[in-house]
This record gives structure tokens, sequence and C-alpha cells, in this order.
């Protein structure tokens, strides 16, 4: 090693004593500081996170209202919205006219018209005709009619026909 090496390596290595307290005792609350700000470091993390979430529902929510008002501008009124919950269970459109006018009459929605006695004996009525129509007979398509197979008896058979029969029958 040359001299400036070791004048070097003199500058660096000081024989100098520090004097560090080194407090080896405590080691529990420099773990507790450490939890402590790994916590608040989470903490901050959440706060971030909830703060821009607020922000985004908050440009997100005059977009729902807008899309709320025009639901509301399409002028549905009561009535047409008890219709449609009475055609979606199956009511029959004359049925439905029959009810609109009764409820119509009492000012009442057609919802509560449907236990109406009136309305009821109108639906029993329908339901009766209905009833009757499906359980009339048919006209006769000449379902009485067995058509017969050609047997030896047959009237109008010729010489050939009743000879081949009569050898189906003997079995010649």
């Amino acid at each position: 090693m040359s001299e400036q090496d070791e004048q070097v390596l003199d500058a660096t290595n000081s024989n100098e004593e520090l004097d560090l307290e080194l407090d080896l005792d405590d080691t529990e609350d420099v773990e507790a500081v450490e939890e402590k700000t790994y916590s608040e470091s989470q903490f901050k993390q959440v706060l971030a996170r909830a703060k821009k979430a607020e922000a985004e529902a908050k440009a997100l929510k005059p977009k729902q209202g807008d899309a709320t008002q025009n639901i509301n501008n399409n002028n549905l009124s009561e009535e047409s919205i008890d219709i449609k919950i009475l055609k979606s269970q199956g009511m029959s459109d004359e049925l439905l006219k029959e009810l609109t006018d009764i409820s119509k009459l009492r000012n009442k929605s057609p919802l509560e018209m449907q236990l109406d006695p009136l309305f009821l004996a109108i639906k029993k009525q329908r339901e009766d005709e209905a009833k009757f129509s499906k359980a009339k007979l048919g006209a006769s398509r000449g379902s009485g009619q067995v058509k017969k197979d050609k047997s030896v008896s047959s009237p109008g058979l010729t010489d050939s026909e009743h000879k081949a029969l009569w050898r189906e029958q003997n079995g010649n």
C-alpha cells in the first residue's frame, strides 16, 4: 500500500468513540411506534380512497336524477299501471274494459274494483258463457260411420274379386 492510501484509510477510520445511548429495554415502544405509523399510513390510504369514492358518487348523482326525471315524464297514470298489472295476471281485454268502466263510475282504481260485486257478477257471467261454448257438441262429421272391409258377402263384387277374397279366407 502506498502512503496516500494509508492516509485515506486513517482519515476514514477515526479512533473516536461515539457515545450512542442505546436503550434496548424500550423495544416494545419501537414496535408500537412502527405499528402506529403502519396503521396511520393505512388509515390515510383508506381515507384517500373514501374521498375519491365520494367524489365519484357526487359526480354520478346528478346523472341518476336526470334518469328518474325521464322515467316520470312518460306520463304513466295509476290506471295504466293497474291495467298493465291486471293484463300480466292474465285478465282478458273484455274484462279489463268492463273493470275500467266500473272503476270510472265509482271513482276507484281498477285494482280495488276487482272485488266489487258488480264486476264479480260480470266476470262470472263471462266465465259461464265460455264454459257453455266449450261444452257444446260439435256437428257430426260422419264419425258414426264405419268403413267396412270387403268380404265374400259384400254386395257389388265382381267374380274375380269374390274368388280372391274366398281364397284369402280359406288359405288357398
